[in-house]
């Protein structure tokens, strides 16, 4: 159980320095196509590689390759929703609405999969979505198409989650989910790549260093994830994900100089009250 929060942690914490490497990116003309093919396919060839060190057979029940296709599926349609809402809001709300998935991740397991959950569980959702809240600046929130796309792709992150969980994904050796789940995505990222000419772009050391980083922070994130929801379940998960916003928010402030607001250190407070709630061991009965 702490094995899984920790690795879950650290995950959020990998996917929470990704936002620090993408704006230099961005900034040297590559858009989120270009930087999701990179990402992706620096862990296709790590997982490759640490496939060969450790002689992990490649074999796979054809049954579950619908299952990586579909996963795989959410996880690019994720990326291009959250990047495409940045087109209509401010990138801080709409990172904010998409962190709503903890949200869609209960209501699937308690709907569809009738998953029950304990009264701290729900105070810990409560209080951790409340802390989100505060993140938000609702004075920029006057374009309700950007809106919902953010909190769209916060519903497909969860759908993705849920898959890894439920779909026996999360049991397979990390390298290997990750190694075929890899090849899917970069195929379809190439092509939209392609078509739209996102690979017209320039190359530099800043660059090259950025995206090794990128990729760098999404193995750890990816595999990590893995992992962690195959020992806690995804709606445990996704709560302990919530490491990622803040550490968006300390980076920004520790390295960019952005401000934080006084709403920003209670959302904090909020969120870290909920994980603590789950993070508590169980007073045992005598």
């Amino acid at each position: 159980m702490k094995k899984g929060m920790i690795l879950s942690i650290i995950s959020a914490i990998c996917f929470g320095l990704v936002p620090l490497f993408t704006k230099i990116v961005l900034s040297m003309n590559y858009d989120v196509i270009a930087i999701g093919f990179f990402r992706f396919l620096g862990l296709g060839i790590f997982s490759a590689c640490m496939i060969k060190i450790k002689k992990v057979p490649l074999k796979l029940d054809v049954s579950i390759l619908p299952s990586i296709a579909l996963d795989s599926f959410f996880q690019v349609l994720t990326l291009i929703l959250l990047s495409t809402s940045y087109l209509f809001i401010p990138t801080g709300n709409a990172t904010s609405l998409h962190f709503m998935y903890p949200i869609f991740v209960f209501l699937i397991l308690y709907f569809y999969y009738k998953n029950h959950f304990s009264k701290v569980q729900w105070i810990a959702l409560i209080l951790s979505i409340l802390g989100i809240l505060f993140f938000i600046d609702f004075g920029n929130m006057n374009n309700g198409i950007g809106m919902l796309i953010a909190i769209v792709s916060g519903l497909t992150y969860a759908i993705y989650m849920v898959i890894l969980d439920k779909q026996g994904l999360a049991a397979l050796n990390p390298f290997v989910l990750a190694f075929y789940a890899c090849i899917m995505e970069v195929i379809v990222l190439g092509i939209i790549g392609i078509a739209s000419g996102s690979f017209s772009v320039t190359v530099n050391g800043l660059t090259i260093v950025s995206l090794i980083a990128l990729s760098a922070l999404s193995i750890g994130g990816t595999l990590l994830l893995q992992v962690g929801t195959r020992l806690i379940g995804s709606g445990m998960a996704s709560l302990f994900c919530l490491f990622e916003p803040l550490t968006s928010l300390f980076c920004g402030w520790f390295l960019l100089k952005d401000p934080i607001l006084v709403t920003n250190i209670l959302g904090c407070i909020l969120i870290f009250a909920g994980i603590f709630l789950i993070m508590k061991p169980k007073k045992r009965r005598r």
